[in-house]
């Protein structure tokens, strides 16, 4: 009798410009034949699950994300003072050039992506529609990018309430649970901070905490160390080589989890 094909699923974090190191995670698991059944992703995990789920080819998305107009990010920033800071439409035109029409029953991979309603405080799992309109969602920082109202819901980032959607890929059929988890505790060197800072430190931890509850379903958590680039750089300081940093990083810590993943593979298929 055949052994059963355990199905993977892989459930990418949130983060920010962290969220780059998801792509070498994902290019290390395909160079390796790990073949992913199920994608979900929250916030900037939400826009690469989308993107791979699209493509298939992990290649071929860093090449994409290399082409995107990393220093002149500023130029998605249209200002507006009603429920947002960024309205966010120059990022819509962004997505719409890329996405189109497409639907989530056009990816090539099952997807899901979080988001959070702001109206109740519940996570939502969008799995249909326009994938514009989740990402939209799910990468809607509060105070910075204008909820997205989807139905009778009004989306904000799905960060708030899953970080790491592990539960997503369990409730989708996977098998094998990977979660990609960009909050790190060597973020929290810095000793002196601003008020500024002390409102930013005060929203890592939160997500921190939230993110290592969410990895507890998970069989495998990959912990890509972004720290050092990220406390310190500004956004204005990204930049083509900042990019490859983080893939490469992305990649490196994909390496270590390998074995982990090939050993509960072997495992589950004798």
């Amino acid at each position: 009798m055949k052994n059963k094909e355990l199905k993977i699923g892989l459930a990418l974090g949130s983060g920010g410009f962290r969220g780059l190191a998801h792509i070498g995670v994902l290019k290390v698991l395909e160079e390796n034949g790990i073949k992913i059944s199920y994608l979900s992703g929250s916030s900037i995990g939400g826009l690469v699950a989308a993107y791979y789920a699209f493509l298939k080819d992990a290649k071929q998305l860093e090449k994409e994300v290399e082409a995107w107009p990393i220093n002149s990010l500023y130029k998605f920033i249209d200002l507006s003072w009603t429920s947002g800071i960024i309205t966010g439409n120059k990022f819509d035109s962004f997505l719409n050039k890329r996405f189109g029409d497409l639907n989530f029953s056009k990816t090539k991979i099952p997807l899901k992506i979080v988001a959070t309603n702001l109206l109740d405080g519940r996570e939502v799992v969008l799995s249909s529609g326009k994938l514009t309109d989740a990402i939209r969602a799910t990468i809607s920082v509060p105070l910075m990018f204008r909820p997205r109202k989807i139905g009778t819901k009004l989306l904000v980032d799905g960060a708030l309430s899953s970080p790491v959607p592990i539960n997503t890929i369990k409730e989708m059929g996977a098998d094998i649970f990977i979660g990609v988890n960009l909050y790190h505790k060597n973020e929290f060197i810095e000793k002196k901070f601003t008020m500024s800072q002390v409102a930013l430190r005060s929203t890592r931890i939160v997500l921190y905490n939230l993110a290592n509850i969410d990895v507890r379903q998970a069989h495998i958590t990959i912990r890509p160390d972004t720290s050092a680039i990220i406390t310190n750089a500004s956004l204005k300081k990204y930049n083509f080589e900042t990019v490859k940093k983080l893939i490469k990083i992305g990649e490196d810590s994909a390496r270590r989890a390998l074995p982990k993943i090939k050993e509960l593979l072997n495992k589950n298929t004798k």
